[in-house]
């Protein structure tokens, strides 16, 4: 299990479990043709006769890294990254770079699983729901069961220029903790820089240059219960409170 900052979403999960895959050889031969070829025989094995494709990445373990995205539906999804071991590990490990080659490849479990049942939702697979977990046992398609609606709320707050979805997804579940199995997803809407706010938009928000107005919506969907209105104008507040950095504060709950 790996803890890490990532957006919050149906497909994403604070602590996912991870393999690593290494192909390490003691002589030069492995090459970028090995990485493309190591790719197929992945997703063959994960999403059979899946159509996927290999993108440039970045890594600081690979050099030529990729990210490897699959076809659901009507969207690309991320299921690993992998690359050429990065020559600085081999000198590190006492081996020569120019002698031995390899082969990394990094792949979150939570996310396979998820697309290889049809799981709509990431957080179905650590849910506590006999109907739920009684599908974790196989590889069979998942059986839709009942979810129950959700409550929505958009913020807007007074954030760093510098925002960004993953920040976002850090600081709600630093913010959430135990909580955060209530939350379904949170989304930046927009970011709006200082200089681009209206006379009047500053002064509401007492905004200052190299800070920037963020609309937040936040959905939630507990898998198992129904939140009151109180309860989510709860979480709603803890949410804005940690991320919110402008002098008038705008909280809802009583």
């Amino acid at each position: 299990m790996v803890y890490r900052r990532d957006a919050i979403d149906r497909t994403h999960v604070g602590a996912p479990h991870q393999v690593d895959l290494w192909r390490i050889s003691s002589t030069p031969a492995l090459s970028p043709p090995d990485v493309e070829s190591m790719i197929g025989v992945l997703v063959e094995a994960v999403l059979p006769n899946a159509q996927w494709r290999a993108v440039p990445a970045v890594h600081p373990y690979t050099t030529n890294g990729l990210q490897i995205d699959v076809r659901v539906g009507e969207e690309w999804l991320e299921l690993a990254e992998c690359g050429m071991v990065a020559p600085h590990l081999f000198a590190d490990a006492g081996l020569d770079p120019k002698q031995w080659s390899g082969l990394a490849l990094g792949m979150g479990l939570d996310r396979a699983l998820m697309l290889r049942k049809g799981i709509p939702d990431i957080r179905l697979l650590r849910a506590r729901d006999e109907r739920i977990g009684s599908q974790m046992l196989n590889l069979e398609p998942w059986q839709p069961v009942s979810l129950l609606p959700p409550i929505r709320r958009d913020i807007s707050i007074v954030v760093p220029r510098s925002f960004d979805d993953e920040i976002l997804g850090d600081k709600v579940r630093q913010a959430l903790a135990e909580r955060m199995d209530d939350l379904e997803s949170v989304e930046l809407l927009d970011l709006t820089a200082y200089e681009e706010l209206p006379t009047a938009a500053k002064e509401r928000l007492e905004i200052k240059p190299g800070q920037a107005n963020a609309l937040i919506r936040v959905t939630l969907r507990p898998i198992e219960r129904t939140l009151t209105a109180l309860e989510a104008n709860l979480i709603r507040d803890d949410i804005y409170t940690a991320l919110h950095q402008g002098q008038v504060m705008e909280l809802i709950a009583s």
